[in-house]
């Protein structure tokens, strides 16, 4: 600190050669020091630390975020009981996890359960008495929700075979981040120093 001091006092030629004593300090601007302090990092250097920044948040956001893999919904007529099959890895049970279940038949909401934790950190079952299910036909639809982000759906035709949910059909979402988002965030930032260069 001293010598960029130092530097900024002779730039100014408001001091004696040597910089030895906090009277001289006084003298100087405090903008001057400012401006002599950026110029180590310089800005090229800045806007690169920024955009890294950046880029680390949205890949962390990225990777800790993600749908159930998989919900298949069975209802046994015996009983009554729809079971909800939920494939959805994690970590902590505790902090990350299904947080919430809706079950309807057609518009009709039947289940609205919220959790606080998961019981399993892979996959786990969960069972609602529904003994008015019986007998009856139509689309049976399961959303779970994910406490992070994301959600998958599964349904079940009353009289058919169960049949796993994806939204839209699409495949389950990777619980990692993959290889092209890292690359094209990589790209992104590259492009951008060079361009703010």
């Amino acid at each position: 600190m001293q010598d960029l001091i130092c530097n900024a006092v002779k730039d100014q030629n408001t001091a004696h050669d040597t910089c030895d004593g906090a009277d001289e300090v006084v003298l100087i601007s405090e903008k001057h020091i400012q401006r002599a302090m950026k110029s180590c990092i310089g800005r090229v250097g800045m806007r690169r630390m920024v955009l890294c920044i950046l880029a680390l948040t949205a890949l962390s956001g990225y990777v800790l975020a993600h749908t159930p893999a998989g919900v298949v919904v069975s209802y046994d007529e015996t009983t009554g009981d729809l079971g909800v099959a939920i494939t959805h890895l994690v970590d902590n049970p505790a902090t990350h996890y299904v947080k919430h279940v809706t079950v309807r038949q057609g518009t009709t909401v039947l289940i609205d359960q919220s959790y606080a934790s998961q019981p399993e950190a892979l996959a786990f079952t969960y069972r609602y008495n529904l003994p008015q299910l019986k007998g009856s036909s139509g689309e049976i639809r399961v959303d779970t929700e994910c406490n992070i982000g994301g959600s998958r759906s599964g349904t079940l035709t009353l009289g058919a075979t169960p049949v796993a949910g994806t939204p839209g059909g699409a495949p389950p979402a990777p619980t990692r981040a993959p290889l092209s988002v890292f690359v094209a965030l990589l790209a992104a930032g590259l492009a951008a120093s060079r361009i703010l260069v």
